[in-house]
């Protein structure tokens, strides 16, 4: 399959990035973002700096992995679906054949801020919504473990090992049945968890008046109360970066009796700046060609 057939492909089934979102580990997806597009036509692909060079590196990764391994590593030709529910897919990076059982590996780069969320090498510990990822795919393809190789900050390579678990695996493939069931083929989307996900899901106003509930007449002075208590904590943040920043003057770095680095405060690289403004004045017709507008979005006020 191409890529454009292959993402289509895809909104017939969950994948293992689904399930992380769908139990609310994927840092970048949610589970109203799983349902819409499974349940949607669009087939663009949202990607990101991090997912761009994680693909770019991959082929780099499992080469390491092979050559540290000393295992043959093959490229699988399309998804594994599950025997039993054909809406349950692995998308998995690459076959390892060893003299045991053949088993799989799952390449993976993390910025070096990142770090801290990987354990020791050669151990299990790595960040949950990779768990759920290779749990679930070592359940659909039956293999005995799961290989993890990450690149970490560009130069940290690491092995991590998941080895089969019956009842973690269980329970993610019960996610994803229930998942399908009861929101997917019912068409019901699963609860909003932040705004972006309910402007996704409410993109366009209709200019129309709704009476607020008693309910929601409570949320809005629960909000309004949490919105004055966030006014109190950002003027005590300023009032303590003014004293802090007074007592520094000109200095650029503060540090405690014992030499450690407690605060900077440093002057920027200066900025260039552009004068759309005026730009639009004197070349409206150059603006116009290249102006392009993003998307529509709708702004939340409490009155």
């Amino acid at each position: 399959m191409n890529k454009q057939e292959w993402l289509r492909e895809r909104k017939n089934y969950l994948g293992g990035t689904d399930l992380a979102a769908i139990c609310g580990l994927n840092p970048y997806r949610t589970a109203l973002d799983v349902y819409l597009d499974k349940t949607s036509d669009d087939i663009a692909e949202d990607t990101n700096s991090a997912m761009h060079w994680g693909t770019l590196l991959e082929d780099v990764i499992a080469e390491e992995y092979g050559r540290i391994s000393g295992c043959r590593i093959e490229q699988p030709s399309q998804p594994i679906i599950h025997s039993n529910y054909k809406f349950l897919g692995a998308n998995i990076d690459r076959w390892v054949i060893s003299s045991d059982l053949p088993y799989i590996l799952e390449c993976k780069t993390a910025g070096f801020t990142k770090a801290k969320d990987w354990g020791d090498s050669g151990t299990d510990q790595i960040p949950e919504s990779y768990l759920v990822q290779v749990a679930y795919y070592a359940a659909i393809c039956d293999v005995p473990k799961v290989d993890i190789a990450v690149l970490i900050g560009g130069q940290d390579f690491r092995i991590y090992t998941y080895n089969k678990n019956k009842d973690l695996e269980e329970k993610i493939i019960k996610i994803g049945i229930n998942f399908w069931h009861n929101h997917i083929e019912q068409r019901i989307p699963p609860r909003c968890v932040n705004t972006r996900d309910t402007f996704n899901l409410f993109p366009q106003s209709n200019n129309k008046q709704i009476t607020a509930k008693n309910d929601i007449l409570a949320k809005l002075e629960e909000l309004k109360i949490a919105k004055m208590s966030e006014e109190q904590i950002q003027k005590t943040i300023e009032k303590l970066k003014v004293e802090i920043q007074e007592f520094m003057q000109d200095y650029d770095v503060l540090i405690d009796e014992n030499g450690n680095v407690v605060a900077t405060w440093k002057n920027t690289a200066p900025r260039s700046l552009f004068d759309l403004k005026k730009f639009k004045e004197e070349a409206k017709e150059i603006y116009l060609k290249y102006a392009s507008y993003s998307k529509q979005s709708r702004v939340f006020l409490i009155k």
